[in-house]
């Protein structure tokens, strides 16, 4: 709770800054090429905050980068949940920025090329968003755990453990029997978490 509030805070407080900016600012000549090029430079604020989070959380979930330097690794996932955080605060001043600039330019013609662009840029916003929700969701565990059996489904091979199954290769799969203990490391994610993927299996010896 008081890693969110903080990131919260932090995203508040980029916010406010860019607040202050846009209002130092307000004494410019605001006609629609100012107004156009202020909008501009939030949408790549914005696209900035987000595609640098997404990089981060992907470069985190290496694990090359775990295993060289696991600080490391920490400040990945840092960065882009502060990242995550500060995208409805970077969205809000673009939504600000764009809608002063559209009633200042007054109606136009929008150009296909325009709109072309808007909607992929909406579209890459809610993808990476989407991407980095669900894999903000994913949990690690690890622990001794006895096969209950194990599950062929769909050219997939599995392990159950505690009504969980785990998707496993095809080797581990041969190599594993049913009713033993083993050392297991996994991953799942909190949207689905009856399905689960190995990262080590080791037996426990007596």
């Amino acid at each position: 709770m008081a890693y969110l509030l903080l990131t919260i805070l932090v995203g508040f407080i980029i916010t406010s800054l860019i607040l202050i900016a846009n209002r130092n600012q307000y004494k410019e000549e605001h006609d629609a090429t100012t107004l156009y090029k202020k909008q501009k430079r939030a949408l790549f604020s914005l696209l900035g905050i987000i595609y640098f989070g997404f990089i981060a959380l992907q470069l985190g979930r290496v694990q090359a980068i775990t295993n060289f330097n696991y600080s490391l690794h920490e400040i990945m996932f840092v960065i882009a949940t502060l990242s995550l955080y500060a995208t409805p605060f970077a969205l809000i001043i673009y939504i600000y920025n764009l809608i002063k600039y559209v009633r200042k330019r007054g109606k136009q013609k929008t150009r296909f090329k325009t709109i072309l662009k808007t909607v992929l840029v909406i579209a890459s916003i809610i993808a990476i968003i989407a991407v980095m929700n669900h894999q903000s969701q994913e949990v690690s565990t690890s622990g001794v755990f006895e096969i209950q059996r194990k599950l062929y489904e769909e050219g997939k091979y599995y392990l159950v453990i505690e009504d969980r199954k785990i998707r496993v290769s095809q080797n581990e799969y041969q190599l594993i029997e049913v009713k033993k203990q083993y050392l297991i490391h996994f991953h799942w994610n909190g949207n689905s978490p009856n399905k689960a993927y190995l990262n080590t299996i080791e037996p426990i010896t007596n």
